[in-house]
């Protein structure tokens, strides 16, 4: 009888660290998904009523205000999630490497990310860095990059590298353009988990918007966008071609 007992109450112990091992594993494999896997998730309310966005920055290299505040928008604009937006602010120490990989930036968010999809919050993530990306060659530069389905990464210091000064978009400007361009990344963009319902899509380029003007336009997360945001340039913004595929995910 005692050995039942003690039997017992190990097997009780054990059962609730057990099972929340095995919900920890299914929480961080569902945010390990390609990008646009979540888009309908993401866009309508079916699932989740509201989103987290989760910003982990290098010390020194946080984002603007202004440029977080025109990220919020877009989201309200674009996704139904009728309780709210969350916006949470991690900062980390800098690096200091001289380039980074996407297998860095895995590594970043496996060790510092905190927020994950929970009930019926959706959680997001973007990580700013304090160097460039290791894709870079020459004068051509990658600015940003979506690489899972609620994982973005923007290089940061490239950005302030080439905003501020005489000739260059201000900061604000060009962190919004790239910013919402890999947000509209993980909402599907373009043909990427949100159906397109006309052809738009830039094929040469992949999952990019063929007209010069919208947001989803491949040199938007390049260095090729840095004169068309030259002074009273309009931040880009989403076409009516993009604006339809979001809608018929579920998207407002």
């Amino acid at each position: 009888m005692r050995t039942l007992q003690l039997a017992f109450v190990f097997f009780l112990a054990f059962l609730p660290y057990s099972c929340k091992k095995d919900s920890d594993r299914r929480i961080r494999k569902f945010h390990r998904q390609e990008v646009g896997y979540s888009a309908n998730d993401i866009l309508s309310d079916k699932k989740y009523k509201s989103i987290t966005i989760e910003i982990i920055y290098m010390t020194g290299f946080k984002p603007t205000d202004q440029a977080i505040d025109n990220l919020k928008q877009l989201v309200t604009t674009t996704c139904n999630k009728p309780d709210g937006i969350n916006v949470v602010f991690k900062e980390i120490p800098a690096q200091g490497k001289s380039a980074y990989s996407i297998d860095d930036v895995e590594t970043i968010e496996n060790d510092h990310r905190e927020e994950f999809t929970y009930r019926k919050d959706l959680a997001t993530c973007f990580i700013f860095l304090d160097g460039p990306s290791n894709e870079n060659q020459g004068t051509a530069m990658v600015l940003g990059h979506a690489y899972f389905n609620t994982s973005m990464v923007i290089y940061e210091k490239s950005l302030k590298d080439n905003s501020g000064g005489f000739g260059e978009p201000e900061l604000y400007k060009l962190e919004t353009t790239v910013i919402n361009h890999e947000f509209g990344h993980i909402l599907g963009l373009v043909n990427l988990g949100s159906t397109m319902y006309s052809s738009h899509q830039d094929t040469a380029h992949g999952a990019h918007c063929d007209n010069t003007n919208c947001l989803m336009h491949w040199e938007v997360e390049t260095g090729n966008i840095f004169d068309n945001l030259i002074g009273n340039s309009p931040i880009p913004t989403f076409d009516q071609n993009c604006k339809r595929d979001l809608t018929e995910n579920g998207g407002r």
